[in-house]
């Protein structure tokens, strides 16, 4: 599967997936094109796929100024996961970066993994990503969030390699991933979505395993990038959900590290909804706790104090809005069901 060009460097195509990205597409473009300058790839392209922008995303691609041949594809709003196929339908490259708007990716970062490429347990690679946390609360809970569930990774940061057996227990992501295109063209064509509605497809989790079934993921210091969350508390509760509802469909599936966890919620959660009814106040004092105890157990798991504490403070919140989309994800889920089983009905 891996595509080696042993004689003569490898070349390489930038895909942006971009829904109303001003103020960050041009600098994230600009952080691209240094890290390309940094490694002599043969060439190398950018694609830029808008996803139905609203904004003026377009004019801020088309004003910034980078060394890279650039083109763009547009489309209606279709989702991050049917933007990036877009783009990858696009790619010419041996390698495929995946990248996300809000992602400034390190100067470095292609000097340090290209002399890596020739060898095929090291030409997958998934970026060390570094929240900006200054001024920033909610990236400070998305940090901590990170560091408590890839803590093997995060207290001992070094480049390794993992393939399915520790696939639960690393970082993992397409925000930064640089792959074989060929391979990345396997793993959309093996694709089979769980859930009706493409916006919730959780693609970093079903695309990889795909990818670790094939070639080991590489992560280390070398290869990282910085990502800039947002900042409002509105824009977190949004994306609390959303991560809820991709969590169902990259995680509730036989063998996955958090599947039993996520049947227990699924299950306790309309009890605990009557529970909230009867008693609100001892119902309250125990979200407290629970959110107390959730900040002290990732410091005790190595998460920065400042962290930790903002975990504390916003993961009733957080619960709420992610166990809505939690129960979106089911809802979505079945929704698909039903209509592959009535459309093979209509067939028959």
């Amino acid at each position: 599967m891996a595509r080696v060009i042993p004689d003569s460097k490898p070349s390489l195509s930038v895909v942006f997936p971009v829904f109303n990205g001003v103020g960050w597409i041009g600098r994230s473009l600009q952080k691209v094109d240094a890290a390309i300058a940094a490694f002599p790839f043969s060439s190398a392209e950018i694609i830029v796929v808008d996803d139905g922008s609203t904004d003026d995303t377009i004019r801020e691609v088309e004003s910034t100024e980078i060394s890279i041949p650039l083109r763009i594809e547009r489309q209606a709003n279709k989702g991050r996961f049917l933007a990036r196929r877009r783009g990858l339908d696009q790619a010419t490259g041996d390698f495929l970066l995946f990248i996300d708007t809000r992602v400034f990716l390190d100067e470095n970062a292609f000097a340090y993994v290209g002399p890596f490429l020739d060898d095929p347990d090291s030409q997958v690679w998934t970026a060390d990503v570094h929240a900006q946390t200054q001024g920033n609360p909610i990236a400070r809970f998305w940090k901590a969030i990170e560091h408590v569930a890839w803590r093997k990774y995060h207290n001992d940061p070094r480049h390794l390699r993992y393939g399915l057996d520790e696939f639960d227990y690393y970082p993992k992501g397409t925000t930064a991933l640089l792959c074989p295109t060929d391979l990345m063209r396997a793993a959309y064509d093996a694709f089979t979505p769980t859930v009706a509605d493409f916006s919730k497809i959780n693609d970093d989790t079903a695309l990889l395993r795909y990818v670790a079934e094939r070639q080991p993921i590489n992560i280390g210091p070398g290869y990282r990038c910085t990502y800039h969350a947002r900042s409002t508390f509105k824009a977190f509760l949004k994306h609390a959900n959303h991560r809820g509802s991709v969590l169902i469909d990259g995680y509730l599936h036989p063998g996955a590290r958090f599947a039993k966890a996520i049947v227990v919620v699924l299950v306790a959660s309309p009890f605990g909804l009557l529970v909230a009814a009867l008693w609100p106040l001892p119902t309250i004092a125990a979200a407290v706790a629970g959110a107390v105890g959730a900040g002290v157990i990732a410091k005790e798991r190595g998460a920065e104090t400042a962290d930790a504490a903002v975990l504390a403070g916003l993961s009733i919140p957080f619960g709420i809005a992610y166990l809505g989309g939690m129960w979106k994800g089911v809802f979505s889920r079945f929704a698909l069901r039903f209509a592959t089983r009535k459309t093979a009905a209509s067939a028959a």
